[in-house]
């Protein structure tokens, strides 16, 4: 297991037809590669009490959520996890929340993106390949 401290934690939710980035303040926080599980992390934050019945309503559901995390230093990106919150412990004015879940493949997701500005910039069949190429190229250097 690797075990790295939590910098920053979002929840994503889509409401209606936007979807609301909401920024989780917390006192401290780690997360765990967990390496039994491909992908599987395990997320502890400790936070303000305030936060209880937002993360009780996901835990009564048993709903799926997307969360961005940060580890180790603010420099460096978010990574996307998709999990459920596992349990809520409360103490004394503050609560603990646990969320289990699997990262998203980043590398992916950027190479998803790209493609997708290729073609909305209007490059199709050869050009799109060519511009892809270059695109791969620029991000390797």
């Amino acid at each position: 297991m690797k075990t790295f401290k939590l910098i920053s934690l979002t929840t994503l939710e889509k409401l209606g037809d936007e979807l609301q980035n909401k920024e989780i303040e917390f006192y401290d926080g780690l997360i765990i590669d967990r390496e039994i599980d491909r992908n599987r992390w395990l997320v502890e934050s400790f936070m303000p009490k305030t936060y209880e019945d937002f993360f009780r309503n996901k835990l009564d559901k048993d709903r799926e959520m997307v969360f961005q995390v940060r580890i180790t230093k603010t420099e460096n990106p978010k990574a996307t996890l998709v999990g459920k919150v596992e349990t809520i412990e409360e103490v004394d004015d503050s609560i603990s929340v646990v969320i289990i879940g699997n990262m998203v493949n980043r590398e992916r997701e950027l190479v998803e993106q790209t493609l997708q500005d290729l073609i909305e910039a209007g490059y199709q069949g050869e050009q799109l390949l060519i511009k892809f190429k270059e695109k791969n190229q620029e991000s390797i250097l």
